[in-house]
């Protein structure tokens, strides 16, 4: 996990981003406008300093002036910092979404960071249990937050506050943010999708059908994307060694396509079918998606053997027609394949799927804290400096220029609206590199999927169990 922690610094970012900025290696897909939705919550129990007065439209609150902090790990959160020169239209509306709210609320709204990400948690934590949380909003990993602070009180249930049936919260917020049937996690935009990205000149020189296209009809599937894969896995010099392989590997190597491949057919690493936490690696869904991975890596060879440790680079050079990664690395590629055209889909359509899907294994969101002062105060805040519908305008302006093809850009939008959560697990210490021993087992060893499966449940399980233990 230490690995990616720069990457998942910047996965949270907001429909008013119109750019793809980046972090200093380039990880991010819009973290420049990364500073909307905050507010604070506080617990029932707690005494409040606000007032409130009930009309019959909405309730009104009068902080009288306290500060409401809104806190994360990285510095830069708060629009009103952006240089007046470089503000695109989704910071200057933010702001002035800021300003009406503090006026309205009589409150002043600051944003707060504590850096050190491996001990964010237990600052916390700590400073909650101390009467005084370091923020009344805090962005929290969702395997942070569920199951461990939602089970243990530290942050508030939405629902208690909201109004969440109405059409304006997006799927992905109440799909990622919820847990056991409530609401803790807030946000108005969604994370960058993971797909495969393919040659489409390369395409269209060995004759093969457009991913895009058959993306659009309907028949992006398992068995075409196989066909597709072994078709362009080919000897070009005639040394009697393959040099083109369909599948040049994917961000995170094997292990983020095993995932993508494993969600996408309905099955899971840690929940049952009906939601609840418990190793799901032996469903027969996640071995039918483990047994479809091998059998491309071990009877199609279709996928760059050995896996190459940097996957974009292969890509690249061309030695691979598609390659599994995610949204914002889209500039750098363009940027090393010049006269090529790129293009982008989701992962094929799965067996036991009614549709497409992109999965992503991080995710932040704004959660209030259950231990603040002034905790429904904070939810309501936080709902009202969002932009929703019209940071979704924006998003979508932004995309259509930026993107580098209409195909690209219709593939985009879509995945706006279908992109799910599958890193709950990672909360489980060490679940990385279990899961890398099953993908090395069938990769490296030849294993079957439920042999390769079957080594890992029982220290799986019991680092489940003991979590589930933990939370209580």
């Amino acid at each position: 996990m230490k690995g990616i922690k720069v990457f998942l610094m910047c996965t949270l970012f907001l429909l008013t981003l119109a750019g793809c900025g980046g972090t200093s290696n380039g990880t991010t897909e819009s973290a420049a406008n990364t500073q909307k939705e905050n507010s604070s919550t506080t617990s029932n129990q707690n005494e409040g300093t606000s007032s409130t007065t009930n009309t019959e439209d909405e309730k009104k609150f009068d902080l009288q002036g306290a500060t409401i902090k809104i806190g994360q790990w990285w510095d830069g959160a708060d629009p009103r910092d952006v240089p007046e020169e470089e503000r695109s239209i989704g910071v200057e509306e933010s702001i002035k979404k800021l300003e009406e709210v503090e006026a309205k609320y009589n409150t002043k709204i600051e944003y707060v960071t504590f850096a050190d990400y491996g001990k964010y948690v237990e600052n916390f934590t700590t400073t909650s249990l101390a009467g005084e949380p370091f923020a009344d909003i805090v962005v929290l990993e969702l395997f942070w937050a569920f199951p461990q602070l939602a089970k243990k009180g530290f942050i508030a249930p939405l629902d208690d506050y909201l109004d969440l049936s109405d059409p304006k919260y997006n799927a992905w917020m109440k799909s990622g943010g919820s847990f056991n049937g409530k609401q803790y996690g807030f946000y108005d935009g969604v994370p960058s999708p993971y797909g495969f990205f393919y040659n489409k000149t390369m395409v269209e020189e060995m004759g093969l059908e457009d991913p895009f296209e058959l993306q659009q009809k309907g028949e992006w599937t398992w068995e075409k994307f196989r066909e597709l894969a072994k078709r362009a896995t080919k000897d070009t010099n005639g040394d009697g060694k393959i040099d083109v392989y369909g599948i040049a590997g994917a961000y995170g190597k094997v292990n983020y396509m095993g995932e993508q491949f494993i969600y996408s057919n309905k099955g899971s690493v840690d929940r049952d079918e009906s939601g609840e936490m418990k190793f799901s690696m032996d469903s027969k869904n996640s071995i039918e998606a483990l047994q479809f991975l091998s059998d491309l890596y071990n009877v199609d060879k279709s996928i760059m053997q050995p896996v190459p440790d940097d996957a974009a680079k292969e890509f690249v050079a061309g030695k691979g027609l598609m390659y599994g990664g995610f949204n914002w690395e889209m500039g750098g590629l363009m940027e090393k394949m010049p006269g090529k055209t790129l293009g982008y889909v989701f992962f094929p359509k799965a067996p036991q799927a009614d549709d497409y899907m992109s999965f992503t294994p991080f995710g932040n969101m704004y959660m209030v804290s259950k231990y603040s002062k002034n905790a429904e105060a904070a939810a309501h805040i936080l709902d009202e400096i969002s932009l929703f519908g019209r940071g979704e305008e924006i998003a979508l302006q932004s995309l259509e220029e930026k993107m580098p093809t209409k195909d690209i850009f219709e593939t985009r939008k879509l995945m706006r609206q279908k992109i799910d959560y599958s890193g709950g697990y990672y909360a489980l210490p060490d679940s990385g590199k279990l899961f890398e021993s099953v993908i090395d087992a069938i990769i490296k060893d030849k294993a079957s999927p439920a042999t390769a499966v079957e080594k890992v449940k029982p220290q799986f399980e019991a680092s489940l169990n003991k979590l589930l233990q933990d939370s209580k």
